[in-house]
């Protein structure tokens, strides 16, 4: 797999507060995932705030499970990850539970500045394009990867549950290499809609191990 550069600004979403965290679990716990613009509604709805924390989670993971990140590396981008969320927590309490624009435009510099760290430390310490391109499948694949690592480090799942729906993300992350290979290096319309509903269904797996067997709203 090639390193993973997203840009969680092609998403939009509002913010519904994780069900659960256990204490002293890093970054949050969030069970839910993206509803965009043109997909179907997901389980659980993420400002852009959350969103962009949950797929900088799954950026990393996915880089260390190819290879393009050493645990050393990962270890410490997480941690920044986490800093980052304590900003949003305390800015949130400070405001009466939501983010100003102005805190919300300082969260959306932070994340923007993590990316490149990411993008340098995939590549070589290469600098990160001006205007990363990701399709709306690779994006959503860096989202769900990002909720099983979260959910696993609040204690949501177990190892185990972790290791297999990550196994499930890896397929259809093959699926989705095999179909651009076929299509010039994009995903055909059929493609597309196909991956959709298999990360649909990915998406509701992660939220009813998280909760325990129950099935979204």
């Amino acid at each position: 797999m090639t390193p993973v550069s997203l840009n969680s600004n092609t998403q939009s979403a509002t913010y519904v507060p994780p069900s659960s965290q256990k204490p002293g679990a890093p970054a949050g716990s969030v069970s839910g995932s993206v509803q965009a613009s043109d997909q179907p509604a997901d389980n659980v709805q993420l400002s852009p705030a959350a969103l962009g924390e949950v797929a900088l989670t799954g950026r990393v993971a996915e880089n260390v499970g190819a290879g393009n990140l050493t645990s050393d590396q990962a270890q410490q981008l997480y941690g920044q990850i986490s800093s980052i969320h304590s900003q949003i927590v305390a800015d949130r309490q400070a405001n009466g539970g939501t983010l100003s624009s102005t805190d919300a435009q300082a969260i959306q510099h932070s994340q923007n500045q993590l990316r490149g760290t990411i993008y340098s430390d995939t590549h070589n310490g290469a600098a990160p394009p001006s205007d990363p391109t990701v399709t709306r499948a690779g994006a959503r694949e860096a989202v769900e990867a990002g909720r099983i690592v979260l959910n696993e480090k609040a204690g949501n799942l177990s190892g185990d549950q972790a290791k297999q729906l990550g196994s499930q993300l890896g397929t259809i992350q093959q699926q989705i290499a095999t179909d651009e290979q076929g299509n010039g290096g994009s995903l055909s319309a059929t493609d597309a809609q196909a991956v959709n509903q298999l990360q649909n269904q990915i998406s509701q797996q992660i939220y009813e191990a998280a909760h325990g067997g129950a099935t979204p709203d």
